[in-house]
């Protein structure tokens, strides 16, 4: 947070935690820890987190998920501090319940739902289907968990799609009243696998899930100003509806009319403004879904994206995928780029992962058209698609099937016609490209992401995973 509230790329979740209300008198008190990979040290209090040992962050936690653990037990420690010396002995006779609300986003996300299992289990009784806090002289105070608002769940804990250690259990606890988790559309990176809210692809009665256009961090937020040519106001959308729900479920946060001026700036978003009309006409030009399940309200998003795409390539435009950057790079730059290969995503060790979008408009510029240009060269592969060629297999290699995804992007390839304004204008403009920065692990703007549902793994287009699927996450 100390990093990115400067440069103007926190997060949502930071967003919301800069709004909530803080003071004994409103009886709230809300607690922000950040992600991992980020260094995280910590005043130890006897009793409660003097066991635990700072972290220093780094490529560790951002690979592999370390960390999390420590966190996690740092909330659990610390809301037993609070209660229990914040508060005192002398509130807790007074006390009319306990109310919780938890938020996160990609590994905070699963940080989130992994904590509130844990606060459960350690710090709640359960009685008549209701759970309350014992104080230590044995008062019980009534706890609810009002709330919990996730933005696109990541786990990726021990390496890319797993849930090993603090990850291996992230259903939504029917004692949780209320959870909200916004996904995201058009986020396809292996090692970005989405956890669903879901079990065995059934919704709880206390969750909901809603599809957002964009990447992953379109919808949790985390995009500077202007990268990859794009502007950050598709995040705002998700970050408002979330603190419509929050306030709705009685979250302890300001309204917009409440905020102070500077932190109103991280909500502003007139209902004039440009981005609002775009996104519900785009919302209106979506393909009706096959079924109402969440693989099946993601596959519009794709399908409108491999149109635009493919429309780009027939007229010869496919600078358009840069957005504002197409302004400082120019035609003559834009024509020297040949198309990217696998080689630009490289297997390579978790730890060793880079995320950041480069800070030269130039590499910027580079990558995205490189991947369009890899996307264009894929499509006449799936043409003829072969098996390739392994181990002692013979020469030459032999033609294959279509995957039924396959076929779904060439269909959306070759259909004929135009696409309404809004949705060439919220893909260039405002929906960012989370594989053309992502350089340290294989992936592409051609595959299925890869979603659990509490521990079944499902590709964004209805098909259990099988033995062919192996590769995708």
């Amino acid at each position: 947070m100390a990093r990115d509230v400067p440069l103007n790329k926190h997060s949502n979740v930071v967003k919301l935690y800069r709004v909530a209300k803080d003071s004994v008198q409103e009886e709230s008190r809300p607690l922000y820890l950040p992600g991992v990979g980020t260094p995280f040290k910590f005043i130890k209090i006897a009793g409660y987190t003097d066991h635990l040992k700072d972290d220093e962050g780094g490529i560790r936690g951002l690979g592999l998920g370390a960390g999390g653990d420590l966190r996690i037990q740092f909330a659990l420690g610390e809301f037993s501090r609070r209660l229990e010396i914040e508060w005192g002995p002398g509130s807790w006779l007074h006390m009319r319940e306990i109310t919780v609300a938890i938020f996160g986003f990609s590994r905070g996300a699963t940080e989130a739902r992994a904590f509130v299992r844990r606060l459960i289990e350690q710090k709640c009784a359960k009685d008549g289907g209701k759970l309350y806090w014992s104080a230590p002289s044995g008062t019980r105070v009534p706890l609810r968990i009002n709330f919990m608002g996730i933005f696109d769940t990541v786990a990726s804990v021990g390496g890319p799609a797993l849930h090993l250690d603090w990850a291996s259990e992230l259903a939504i606890p029917p004692e949780v009243e209320r959870c909200v988790h916004y996904i995201s559309a058009h986020e396809v990176r292996r090692a970005f696998p989405l956890d669903s809210v879901r079990v065995d692809k059934a919704y709880p009665t206390n969750c909901e899930e809603v599809v957002y256009p964009g990447v992953h961090s379109d919808v949790g937020g985390g995009y500077g100003p202007d990268e990859q040519g794009r502007t950050q106001d598709l995040s705002l959308i998700p970050l408002r509806h979330m603190l419509a729900e929050a306030l709705r479920s009685g979250v302890p946060l300001k309204a917009l009319d409440q905020m102070d001026p500077q932190l109103r700036e991280d909500f502003q978003l007139d209902d004039n403004a440009r981005i609002t009309k775009l996104y519900t006409d785009y919302l209106s030009a979506l393909p009706a879904p096959s079924s109402d399940d969440l693989e099946s309200l993601i596959h519009p998003h794709r399908y409108l994206n491999f149109r635009w795409r493919s429309i780009l390539s027939r007229h010869n435009a496919d600078e358009r995928v840069l957005g504002h950057l197409y302004e400082k790079v120019g035609a003559a730059f834009c024509a020297s780029i040949p198309a990217g290969t696998n080689e630009d995503h490289p297997t390579c060790q978790p730890n060793e992962w880079v995320y950041d979008v480069p800070k030269d408009p130039e590499q910027q510029a580079r990558q995205l058209l490189r991947e369009q240009r890899r996307l264009e060269r894929h499509i006449e592969f799936l043409r003829n698609p072969i098996e390739p060629h392994a181990g002692n297999r013979s020469y030459p290699p032999q033609p294959r099937e279509l995957r039924p995804y396959e076929k779904k992007i060439l269909a959306a390839w070759d259909e004929a016609g135009t696409i309404p304004l809004a949705v060439d204008q919220l893909l260039a403009e405002y929906i960012h490209e989370s594989v053309a920065a992502f350089t340290s692990w294989p992936c592409a703007l051609w595959e299925q992401r890869g979603i659990y549902c509490d521990g079944t793994r499902y590709l964004a287009q209805n098909d259990p995973v099988g033995p062919s699927d192996a590769a995708v996450a």
